[in-house]
């Protein structure tokens, strides 16, 4: 997953953070000298009180980041007690299933002794009786007497040994039955545990994407206030042509190792590709315009260009909320996160500089913005992966070139 983390645990998102609150301080500050009466009329909102500086909204981004984080581990808890309830509930029911088949069987080969019993008490007395004037007056005599004495002595201990058997099966039957009437009732404690969990995930679940678009709506409404006010987070055309050139140039160097030369400045060498996930230096990092925000050389520009038909459509840029990713913070979401809820560190597409999570109307399924950014970034090389189609991760964005 790719959740939106709090501002405070990435530097981009601090210098971001610095930047547009310095930017809104300055329009701001530059409004109300200008136009004194009319700004302090216009900063009011319906209950009166002023509107909001520009470091109480970055605070508000912040924290409503903070309570999104909360949020995501509440509903990862959720799932795993939910995934382990569902495992609970199969084991119960495999245990019910193999008893009630076990009691069955025992029940049939009950039978089956019971049946041969009757048969042997039948032969043993199909016989005429065996008296002495029998033993003297039959043609055989006394052999035969001993003969058919024998054979209802072995019929006798038969019948005795079928008779024991078939009550040792009725016993081994009803203990198994009761195995499946316990087996039934651990299978259906298992249920409830599990129905509680889906819906204590579910409403988790649900309270996360509130979180979610209330966080967007901030920062898509800062970064409109800005782009209004006439701020840098509006990026003037110069602004967004020199970022896309400065990455064009870094683009096109080829794939070769990363310069030596100006090391340490931004987008002044290629061969990202040669670092290891999460350890890109800043040098093979170019910035978008929006603040605080760096992809891979190749990336950027063609971000940038996207960004641009971007603006032409809707009027403004791009709002994002994570680009790059730096293999600390990977550490950081991997240890925080619930198991199989963060990718590996080193594994993650924001550790390679090449995806990116939007808001401004992108992060919303369905919306225009979105369904824009599914016929035109494939243009430009940029895809919400399939695995997050169908309203999953709809601000997730990665670039295949």
């Amino acid at each position: 997953m790719n959740p939106v983390p709090p501002a405070a645990a990435r530097p981009g998102r601090a210098r971001r953070a610095a930047a547009l609150g310095l930017c809104l301080a300055a329009v701001l500050s530059a409004a109300a000298h200008a136009h004194p009466p009319a700004g302090a009329t216009e900063a009011r909102g319906a209950s009166g009180r002023p509107e909001s500086s520009a470091a109480e909204l970055t605070s508000r981004l912040a924290a409503v980041r903070a309570r999104l984080d909360d949020l995501q581990a509440d509903a990862d808890a959720a799932v795993l007690d939910y995934a382990e309830a569902a495992d609970r509930l199969a084991e119960a029911r495999s245990d019910s299933e193999s008893a009630r088949r076990a009691a069955d069987r025992a029940a049939g080969r009950g039978e089956d002794a019971r049946d041969d019993a009757a048969r042997y008490a039948a032969a043993a007395y199909k016989g005429a009786e065996l008296g002495p004037a029998a033993a003297w007056s039959t043609a055989r005599g006394p052999q035969e007497v001993l003969d058919r004495s024998a054979y209802l002595a072995v019929v006798g201990g038969r019948r005795a040994d079928t008779v024991a058997t078939a009550g040792a099966a009725s016993t081994v039957a009803q203990t198994l039955a009761e195995r499946a009437e316990e087996a039934e009732e651990e299978r259906a404690d298992a249920a409830e545990e599990a129905r509680e969990a889906r819906d204590a995930a579910l409403e988790a679940v649900a309270g996360q994407r509130d979180a979610l678009a209330g966080v967007i709506a901030e920062q898509t409404d800062l970064e409109l206030r800005l782009a209004r006010a006439g701020g840098t987070a509006g990026q003037p055309e110069e602004t967004r042509a020199a970022a896309l050139e400065r990455a064009s140039a870094a683009a096109s160097a080829g794939a070769g190792p990363a310069s030596s030369a100006a090391a340490g400045e931004p987008c002044t060498a290629s061969g990202a590709a040669d670092h290891p996930n999460g350890r890109i230096p800043e040098s093979a990092l170019c910035p978008l315009p929006q603040p605080g925000e760096m992809l891979r050389a190749d990336a950027a520009a063609a971000f940038i260009r996207l960004d641009g038909e971007f603006r032409e459509r809707f009027g403004r840029p791009m709002c994002v909320t994570d680009s790059y990713r730096p293999y600390a913070e990977q550490v950081r979401l991997f240890h925080e996160k619930e198991a199989g809820m963060a990718a590996d560190p080193g594994t993650s597409t924001h550790g390679r500089g090449i995806a990116v999570d939007l808001c401004g109307g992108v992060e919303e399924h369905g919306s225009p913005e979105h369904a824009w950014m599914l016929r035109t970034a494939p243009q430009h090389g940029w895809h919400n992966p399939e695995w997050a189609r169908g309203g999953f991760e709809p601000w997730h964005w990665e670039y295949t070139g």
